[in-house]
């Protein structure tokens, strides 16, 4: 990452700082800077690595659920109702596309191909729980008939 974007991120983290709270939301303000600074911190983290994307763009729901993956939480509507989580993402975009060139697009595609693969085994893990569950639920059935039968001596 070249101080370029880091500089524009500061820029745009000190101007949120300079914003009074009515501006961002009045009793929310405290929230919508703590995640201002949350999208900040994992855009200055990814050095290298692409940001997660959909269709060739910055896909915001997956930023949401890499940021979600620390722990606490982060909802993708942040990009659409915080204006300076939706500035650092574009400005981090913006840079991705005109300073990281071919080794981004080749990251991006690899990552895009690798997509449906993960996608079917996805399917088909969710497809597994699907029939283990039936499976349960069938030996459930068989243990209380088994039980019926041996209590009153008749087939249901």
């Amino acid at each position: 990452m070249t101080d370029s974007v880091s500089t524009t991120i500061m820029a745009i983290l000190e101007e949120m700082d300079r914003t009074s709270d009515a501006q961002l939301g009045g009793p929310a303000a405290k929230a919508a800077r703590r995640n201002a600074r949350r999208v900040a911190e994992y855009l200055l983290a990814l050095g290298s690595t692409p940001l997660p994307r959909h269709s060739g763009k910055a896909s915001p729901g997956k930023v949401a659920s890499a940021l979600s993956e620390s722990g606490e939480r982060f909802n993708r509507q942040n990009f659409m109702t915080n204006e300076f989580c939706a500035r650092l993402l574009a400005s981090y975009e913006r840079w991705e596309s005109d300073v990281g060139g071919s080794h981004f697009a080749e990251a991006q595609k690899s990552a895009e191909a690798k997509e449906p693969e993960n996608k079917r085994i996805s399917d088909l893990e969710r497809e597994l729980l699907l029939v283990r569950a039936e499976c349960q639920h069938l030996r459930d059935e068989v243990s209380f008939l088994r039980g019926f039968v041996a209590e009153t001596g008749r087939l249901p």
